[in-house]
């Protein structure tokens, strides 16, 4: 694993053991990372129909969909809303069934594509 990987992973676990989670809400992103499997680059938002390109792919997002942002120090921090999601970023996500984004997590804390 590449040190600035290990940082980031080690600086997040100690910043979600500060993070409320109901035990309604999805795992904590780093406790199984393999709920994001899919990654690439935020295009655009559309935060009034929730709407989001990713990597050139359409996506639909909700009020439901649960954001993770870490920061450039590693720091772990619960979004709001799909507008706390900047565009040209490095985003881990997962999709429902139906398509539609559950969980996404902002930030370089699981390895990205290259742009």
């Amino acid at each position: 694993m590449k040190p600035y990987i290990r940082h980031a992973i080690a600086a997040s676990l100690c910043a979600a053991a500060a993070l409320p989670l109901n035990a309604a809400e999805p795992l904590h992103p780093l406790s199984n990372p393999s709920l994001y499997e899919q990654q690439g680059y935020v295009n655009s938002i559309d935060t009034a129909t929730g709407a989001m390109t990713i990597g050139g792919k359409r996506y639909k997002g909700n009020a439901n969909t649960v954001i993770f942002l870490i920061d450039k120090q590693g720091r772990l921090t619960k979004g709001r809303s799909l507008a706390d999601i900047p565009a040209n970023t490095p985003v881990s996500f997962a999709t429902g069934a139906d398509g539609t984004v559950t969980q996404v997590m902002v930030g370089n804390g699981i390895t990205q594509p290259a742009p």
